[in-house]
């Protein structure tokens, strides 16, 4: 049986990082801290065998995959299944203002969130078996491919803590 090694990230640290803005799916705009870290994952990864590089079609993520892309000689693939949550009415809003126990229906479920990493994990298996790939994503919503790879219920999505950002955590997929 053909399995993926999958190693999973999120994309550099961005200017909204730093005002505590809630992204959700607008672009992002990486801070030069954030275009180093970028640099010092594809530092981290030199040596590592890469096949695939997947990444969110949002700016941040994309700009952070470009890094090891260069390095790598691939062209990064980017896909709306690795994009952060969405954040509805809220995108865009510091944090902090938020009530997060009450979201608005625009806000995406952590349900959706959990279907759209299934959908996610689906894509890998049918598209690359057999691959290393590495997929730069958000600090969200790889909370919710996470919960998925680890076969944690949907609920478990927010109780998980952000990863850092260029952060990696490895997984094993069976295809």
């Amino acid at each position: 049986m053909k399995q993926i090694e999958l190693i999973l990230s999120r994309h550099g640290e961005t200017e909204e990082n730093k005002q505590r803005i809630l992204q959700g799916q607008m672009p992002g705009h990486l801070s030069e801290t954030g275009k180093e870290q970028a640099e010092q994952l594809a530092d981290l990864l030199e040596n590592e065998p890469i096949d695939i590089i997947i990444c969110s079609d949002l700016a941040r993520s994309y700009d952070t995959a470009m890094a090891v892309a260069r390095r790598k000689g691939v062209k990064p693939i980017a896909t709306p299944l690795l994009r952060e949550m969405d954040w509805g009415i809220y995108t865009g809003k510091i944090a902090h203002e938020l009530d997060f126990n009450s979201l608005p229906e625009s806000v995406e479920s952590t349900e959706a969130q959990y279907k759209r990493a299934g959908d996610f994990i689906d894509f890998l298996k049918k598209e690359f078996p057999g691959k290393h790939i590495l997929a730069i994503g958000h600090g969200g919503f790889n909370r919710a491919i996470i919960t998925r790879l680890e076969n944690m219920l949907p609920e478990k999505i927010l109780k998980l803590p952000i990863m850092k950002n260029t952060a990696c955590i490895r997984y094993t997929i069976p295809t």
